[in-house]
């Protein structure tokens, strides 16, 4: 098999099913968020792609190498099946991670008020865009969490200062329940000997300075705070406000950035990662399989 049918049966079919899969998941996620404008959990973001690609992986596996059990041995295919049915989807859910935040920003509506007190309990928009809305910060409620930072990290630890405010709205600021919470997050790693040091302590303190002296006015716009182990935290905090009122529970930070920028840079970002990740690990996969059905039709030839 020369280079040309080698691209024609294994490279192509893989990068076009990718480009595909990918192309087909964005619309269905640009079409959700456009009509719910849901803010959905960092665990939908992973699972939602990853049942899409096994799925089609599913239906188009046959036609996308059409190897047969003549060419390649009963452990040769479970092998590339493995490979297929793990490779690719893991791929669709890294470049759909920053593919997702494009759309986000690009599709996702924004809703325009005068004033905060226009928003109406249980309403969630995922962009809220108000003329007439106030923050106290002396109603803060502070909060330090020590957690790691990812599954394989057993030597350093990750400190999170968490600070949510109530959003009024100026004219009537502290006569009504907050309509809005406003949440700031600051977070450093530590090693577990800096930690018992108080290392950490000047963290705390130089976030505090931070978060007193931001010019929270300069805000263009608030976002529904990503949803995760952060946010959770966030809305329990908001629960034991004074101000807090059950249907007044959305979570906001602030954006400085406008969302076509944003929108541009997430998908500058997932052509990059396609670039200098998934096209290579295509390649790689590609000649895999290559290499497993050689060996498959060599030993079919041997027996």
């Amino acid at each position: 098999m020369g280079f040309g049918m080698f691209f024609k049966r294994f490279f192509l079919p893989l990068l076009l099913f990718e480009m595909g899969s990918l192309l087909l998941i964005g619309a269905i996620y640009a079409l959700i968020i456009y009509n719910w404008n849901a803010n959905w959990p960092t665990w939908f973001i992973w699972l939602f792609p990853l049942i899409i690609s096994l799925f089609l992986l599913f239906i188009f596996k046959n036609r996308l190498f059409k190897i047969s059990s003549a060419e390649v041995n009963p452990f040769n295919g479970l092998i590339s099946n493995l490979l297929l049915f793990i490779g690719i989807p893991v791929l669709t859910v890294i470049f759909f991670i920053p593919l997702s935040q494009s759309l986000r920003y690009n599709f996702g509506q924004v809703k325009r008020l005068q004033s905060i007190n226009e928003l109406k309990a249980h309403e969630r928009p995922a962009f809220l865009d108000v003329e007439d809305w106030y923050v106290d910060r002396m109603r803060v409620i502070p909060l330090k969490t020590v957690s790691k930072p990812g599954l394989f990290s057993s030597k350093r630890l990750e400190v999170n200062v968490l600070f949510i405010v109530p959003v009024f709205s100026r004219e009537d600021a502290y006569q009504t329940f907050a309509k809005a919470w406003l949440a700031f997050d600051y977070h450093q790693t530590f090693t577990k000997g800096e930690l018992q040091e108080g290392r950490d302590d000047e963290f705390v303190n130089s976030s505090l300075t931070h978060f007193r002296r931001m010019n929270i006015r300069e805000f263009r716009y608030l976002e529904a705070y990503p949803r995760g182990n952060q946010y959770d935290a966030f809305v329990k905090m908001a629960q034991v406000h004074n101000y807090f009122k059950t249907g007044f529970g959305t979570v906001y930070k602030g954006q400085e950035v406008d969302r076509d920028y944003l929108s541009a840079y997430f998908l500058k970002y997932f052509l990059f990662l396609f670039s200098i990740i998934g096209i290579p690990v295509i390649l790689v996969l590609s000649l895999l399989f290559r290499v497993l059905q050689k060996n498959g039709l060599a030993r079919n030839n041997g027996s």
